[in-house]
């Protein structure tokens, strides 16, 4: 791999070194790029401290970064809008009640039936 981006900091410094090594295998040189916000500052802090190694900080620009946002939020209500339209062609439809049920208590979880919690009442039906 070339490149390694990090858009969420794992909580244990070895899964962050074992992501970030997978850009140099073989002796080979690679990139990784680390998403940080506030939140992560004592993840960071953790990391460096156990690779003994401090990250580069890179600067960036309020307005550029508010631009991709804009775009990023664009591209989420275009792929949900996506999502729902294809749900619809494919066949895919609400359960109706009863559509496919199976009513059998005795298929409930044991763990259930043991615990003692209640069954559910059906009304009319016996």
């Amino acid at each position: 791999m070339d490149i390694v981006i990090n858009f969420d900091i794992p909580t244990h410094s070895k899964d962050y070194i074992h992501r970030v090594g997978r850009t140099a295998r073989a002796g080979r040189a690679g990139k990784s790029i680390t998403l940080v916000t506030q939140y992560d500052v004592e993840l960071i802090q953790r990391i460096e401290a156990v690779t003994n190694k401090k990250m580069d900080l890179w600067p960036t620009d309020k307005e550029e970064i508010a631009l991709l946002r804009e775009r990023v939020d664009e591209a989420g209500r275009l792929a949900a809008t996506e999502l729902r339209e294809e749900g619809g062609k494919k066949g895919h439809r609400k359960r109706r009640k009863g559509d496919g049920e199976d009513n059998d208590v005795r298929d409930r979880d044991d763990d259930m039936v043991q615990a003692g919690m209640p069954t559910k009442k059906r009304k009319g039906k016996r």
